[in-house]
């Protein structure tokens, strides 16, 4: 556990705090929603949905969050910007307060969903992610034009996954064709509540960098930081190929075996599961450990495992802060679950 020297900066999102010292607030958690091939979508061109089902998944966020005290980020998730359009309407008809990320592989979709948050009166609770070295000119009048004042700031650097390289992406720029680095281009976009994501990168591939950036992200720039750490067990091509030949791996085994994953996991697809979840929880729970303070823990239906684990985690990390001499958040685990 420790404390960082540089005076950290905390954001207020209509009453969602996030950043500030390792265990002054609760972990702020990411769900993605809305995402390729996700059931709840009916169309993802026009963004018709389950609204149902959808508001459904969205309430049981808030249940966790109110019994935790870890508040919840929604990320949208749409690649058309007619889609981007009816998935804020619904949300904010839903829920007019908290706020949520607009994510998109497609520059159009994006730079559709900048412009109309700002003409619909909903800029003040969207989080633009992200600004990364692959943004488009277009992307950046947009952001600039618009009032979206927050966004995701990427410190990837593909030629370099180290934090010097990492370092290199954020604040001197040469990085994948921007002569800017990436906290620059922001400022220049007017983004005032910058959150910095240390950029998950495969297991072998700079994994490590990914972890050690977020200690480099507090203590050099004082922001709040976080990330999408799951990435790293969905490229994870060990554990899906471990996880596709499960039935030939037990194969021809002791009925005694197969009686005990039955008893225990619920057969096969639970030690599919179980083995799915563990790293993916792990790796989040690296990260919240390290002093991340946005865990973007992917499909919202993973929310309850990631609640559990978060609060754990801050549990553990609100007492050391009190160990240093500070005030933890009363609003989280501490004082919520012990």
């Amino acid at each position: 556990m420790f404390k960082f020297e540089k005076e950290q900066q905390v954001f207020d999102f209509n009453g969602t705090k996030i950043g500030g010292q390792p265990g002054e607030h609760p972990r702020v958690l990411g769900a993605s929603i809305f995402y390729n091939k996700h059931e709840v979508v009916l169309d993802d061109h026009t963004g018709k949905i389950d609204e149902k089902k959808a508001e459904a998944l969205w309430n049981r966020c808030q249940e966790l969050s109110d019994a935790t005290g870890n508040k919840f980020f929604i990320q949208i998730i749409a690649e058309h910007g007619e889609a981007f359009e009816s998935y804020f309407s619904w949300f904010d008809k839903i829920d007019n307060k908290t706020a949520f990320l607009m994510d998109s592989s497609s520059p159009e979709a994006l730079i559709h969903a900048t412009k109309y948050v700002t003409e619909v009166g909903l800029a003040d609770r969207a989080i633009y992610n992200s600004i990364n070295g692959s943004i488009l000119p277009e992307s950046i009048k947009a952001l600039t034009e618009s009032d979206v004042n927050s966004a995701i700031v990427l410190a990837f650097n593909p030629g370099d996954p180290t934090v010097a390289g990492r370092e290199k992406a954020l604040v001197e720029g040469g990085v994948a064709g921007q002569a800017k680095g990436m906290l620059q281009i922001a400022e220049e976009c007017g983004i005032t509540r910058p959150i910095l994501d240390t950029a998950a990168t495969p297991l072998g591939m700079g994994s490590f960098g990914s972890f050690r950036e977020i200690l480099a992200c507090k203590a050099i720039h004082g922001l709040p930081t976080g990330g999408a750490y799951h990435n790293m067990t969905v490229s994870w091509t060990w554990l899906k190929r471990w996880r596709k030949n499960i039935h030939q791996q037990y194969e021809g085994k002791a009925l005694l075996a197969e009686q005990m994953f039955h008893h225990h996991y619920g057969g096969i697809e639970g030690v599919r599961q179980i083995a799915w979840s563990s790293p993916d929880i792990g790796c989040n729970i690296m990260a919240m450990t390290l002093g991340a303070d946005l865990i973007m823990f992917g499909p919202i239906e993973n929310m309850e495992g990631m609640t559990t684990a978060a609060a754990f985690s801050d549990i553990v990390l609100a007492e050391a802060f009190k160990d240093f001499g500070g005030t933890p958040s009363e609003a989280g685990p501490l004082f919520k679950l012990v």
